[in-house]
């Protein structure tokens, strides 16, 4: 199955009103000049996505937002019935209702938070920077999240970690981070398998969703947890790179068992939703 999709037509609109408007809308101000010259840049090379992840995972950005704020009770709903409905309707098909974020970065962005804080999923969440790892550890401090501080691969041991231009585009691979802009440090981190920390974590087999955005390593950790485990998350969100408007299983980055147990049941601008087999089963 091959998932296709048009490309947004945004050539009629000038970069620096689109630069402008995501800041108007996410930072609350006008842009200065550097911030319009590097987010311009940024988006006539890499697209609209990459600046949205980068404003949106700035610290600036970070300072502006709490996990609580607005989250207790986000739907129009008149007393969380729509929350409550969703709550159910997931604990129906994902019974262990658990997220695994590999990536995880910070809240802007993501794909766990509502889940946890919400709909009243557990989060494992795993960044490799430590500086933001404590950031998020503080920031989801009151809901059933645990944070964990480990770049994930397909091995283990200590690595070096290329901080890219900005936190999103970080990577164990110093080509991904060096392409997003001049790499701005290397930190020394803990590599770890993924099918280890969730043995570490007890979590089941079978769990809810596992979201992976890892900008590189994706593949070789998702090939690793299902060709060396029995760890089967039921969706799994991953980061598709390039191939994204033709996304289709019979790439040759991924293992057979994926082309054998999930297919694709969707996808946005940066990431494709794979499903297990057997929830169309249960």
């Amino acid at each position: 199955m091959v998932f296709t999709r048009n490309k947004t037509a945004l050539a009629s609109v000038d970069p620096s009103e689109i630069v402008t408007t995501i800041y108007r809308g996410l930072l609350g101000r006008e842009p200065d000049q550097l911030g319009v010259n590097t987010f311009v840049e940024l988006y006539k090379s890499h697209g609209l996505q990459k600046v949205l992840e980068a404003i949106g995972g700035s610290e600036e950005m970070r300072n502006r937002v709490s996990v609580t704020t607005d989250r207790e009770h986000w739907s129009l709903s008149q007393f969380r019935e729509v929350e409550i409905l969703l709550s159910l309707m997931t604990s129906t098909v994902a019974p262990s209702k658990i997220i695994v974020d590999v990536g995880a970065a910070g809240l802007l962005g993501s794909n766990s938070i509502d889940l946890i804080s919400s709909i009243g999923w557990k989060g494992i969440l795993v960044e490799a920077n430590p500086k933001d790892a404590a950031l998020l550890a503080e920031a989801v401090k009151d809901i059933d999240a645990t944070v964990l501080n480990y770049a994930v691969s397909d091995s283990e041991g200590e690595a070096t970690f290329f901080l890219g231009k900005h936190p999103h585009f970080s990577s164990l691979k110093p080509e991904m981070a060096a392409s997003w802009g001049p790499i701005k440090g290397e930190i020394t981190v803990t590599k770890r398998r993924l099918p280890n920390i969730l043995k570490d974590e007890n979590v089941p087999e079978v769990f809810g969703v596992l979201s992976l955005d890892i900008e590189g390593v994706d593949f070789e950790v998702i090939n690793d947890l299902l060709d060396n485990s029995n760890y089967r998350p039921q969706w799994i969100i991953i980061e598709w790179g390039e191939k994204i408007y033709e996304a289709t299983l019979s790439d040759e980055r991924l293992t057979e068992k994926i082309r054998d147990e999930y297919f694709i049941v969707g996808g946005t601008e940066a990431n494709i939703f794979l499903q297990h087999r057997s929830v169309t089963q249960s």
